[in-house]
């Protein structure tokens, strides 16, 4: 029974590509204590990643996820490595921040700072960094109600009115062959043409996301002045500077 109910579990957060527990718990007439269960099961199986939150499929995670989700995977690390981020900004910077749950940690530490101007697709951005001395911008176009960024053409066009010192990118993926990818091409030409405004790119990721594999490219390692991470192990062969951090 347990092991029926697991496949069809499976397949429910396969089909819909993130699913939260409340939902699965309805679908399936049991509590949200027994689906938490199933979860940790179809998780020690390596087929589902889940948090607090809600679940995405390991095996076909190919979609945009929430960045509620995104946010309670790998905070510590996450945490760490936008704090050593903050430290490549300085006074009279404009900086672009991404729409990504690790770049989202540099926000708290930005609110201080004073001389300032940030540009972001990101919602969640603009949203804690209300009330602070940070000049903010936030460039429209096609909002993705998951992620809460804007991406097209539209978005696009309103970077290329802007000159940024330095660009803050978090990738859903950074592959075998040393590229950061996305899940959707929009989502890697939004971070391309964000690239084409800075002087220097920074790439912030957490051990996860090293060797996965994701359909589109928006850049090269090389094309990156600064690697930070919390990874120990890899190489990480790449013109850019590495900067390691300690979860």
């Amino acid at each position: 029974m347990r092991e029926l109910r697991l496949l069809d579990m499976l397949g429910m957060v396969r089909e819909k590509g993130y699913t939260t527990t409340q939902e699965l718990a309805e679908k399936f007439g049991v509590s949200v204590s027994t689906v938490r269960r199933d979860l940790a099961e179809l998780n020690r199986r390596g087929l589902v990643s889940i948090s607090k939150n809600g679940t995405v499929p390991i095996s076909e995670t190919i979609v945009d996820t929430p960045v509620s989700f995104r946010s309670t995977v790998n905070t510590q690390a996450k945490t760490l490595i936008a704090q050593n981020a903050l430290q490549l900004v300085s006074s009279g910077s404009v900086i672009f921040l991404d729409s990504s749950s690790t770049v989202l940690q540099m926000v708290s530490g930005l609110r201080s700072m004073r001389n300032i101007v940030v540009v972001t697709n990101s919602i969640p951005v603009i949203t804690r960094l209300q009330g602070s001395a940070v000049s903010v911008h936030l460039i429209g176009g096609e909002m993705s109600p998951l992620s809460k960024g804007f991406f097209g053409p539209a978005a696009e066009k309103a970077l290329r009115g802007f000159n940024f010192d330095l660009a803050f990118f978090s990738p859903v993926a950074v592959t075998p062959t040393g590229f950061a990818a996305e899940t959707s091409e929009r989502a890697a030409s939004l971070r391309r043409a964000a690239m084409e405004q800075a002087r220097s790119a920074a790439l912030l990721f957490d051990h996860s996301k090293i060797g996965l594999t994701r359909p589109f490219n928006f850049a090269h390692l090389d094309a990156f002045r600064y690697l930070i991470t919390d990874d120990d192990k890899q190489t990480l062969s790449s013109k850019a500077i590495v900067r390691r951090v300690q979860a």
